[in-house]
């Protein structure tokens, strides 16, 4: 499968103050089957053809760099570096990883495990703009709930708190945001053009993408694809990733 007309951004500059007690590196660097979470999204993305790939770096950047430079010869690499990690949440490094993205793009969380179909089915379905979803719970107050209207669009994405009843009233829940965004070159445009007034305020500097997507999805037409899979998790803290280590290692968590 060749799907060199994607460019792979991989958001990893974070600092993972929740997993501190686990590891003193970036969260991407954990390992499972034998791999760190950043090579077994490479060998992914290289099994299904993707070439051009952003890496937005930051804390303790140098480390990630290396592991970057054995696949070298896959991937033509590109850094960004959010130099300021702990003041300028993801929204901008989102900014950083696609301001200049002249074709389609992909948009990673590092922090993020999940299996190869999950990821080729949701390139292959022919939609150019979409958000991934999986299975997921409106009580579960730290998950990325997807939101959709009458039509099924995609107009809010909501984590770290409860739905209000207006909208829960308005809008229908579709799923848990895996954390892998799917845009045409013309959505990548708008996309970055909106971060970019987005982040002209102070007071957004701080705030992850979630906050900028449900400025963007009340003017776009964005579909959601949902993936009936439940190999995937988004490691946030210790107790994540032994679940993490359950669906793939087959240990019990």
């Amino acid at each position: 499968m060749k799907n060199s007309k994607y460019t792979a951004v991989l958001l990893a500059a974070g600092y993972g103050s929740r997993i501190r007690d686990m590891i003193n590196e970036p969260k991407c660097l954990l390992t499972l089957e034998g791999k760190t979470l950043i090579e077994k999204n490479f060998e992914i993305w290289r099994e299904l053809g993707i070439k051009q790939v952003n890496l937005v770096l930051g804390y303790k950047r140098e480390l990630i760099i290396k592991v970057a430079e054995k696949y070298s010869n896959d991937f033509n690499f590109k850094y960004f570096f959010n130099e300021n990690y702990k003041k300028q949440g993801n929204t901008f490094s989102l900014l950083l990883g696609i301001q200049n993205i002249r074709g389609n793009c992909l948009i990673f969380d590092a922090d993020l495990v999940y299996e190869k179909s999950i990821l080729e089915n949701f390139i292959k379905n022919g939609q150019a703009n979409q958000i991934l979803v999986g299975k997921g719970s409106l009580s579960d107050i730290e998950s990325t709930k997807t939101m959709i209207d009458e039509n099924g669009f995609a107009r809010m994405t909501i984590d770290k708190r409860a739905l209000s009843k207006e909208e829960l009233k308005k809008y229908s829940f579709a799923g848990e945001a895996l954390g892998i965004l799917k845009f045409s070159a013309e959505q990548t445009k708008k996309l970055a053009s909106m971060a970019s007034k987005f982040l002209s305020k102070e007071e957004n500097l701080h705030l992850n993408w979630e906050h900028l997507l449900n400025q963007y999805l009340l003017t776009e037409e964005v579909r959601i694809c949902f993936s009936n899979s439940d190999k995937w998790i988004e490691i946030d803290t210790s107790e994540d990733f032994k679940i993490a280590k359950s669906k793939f290692e087959m240990i019990p968590a």
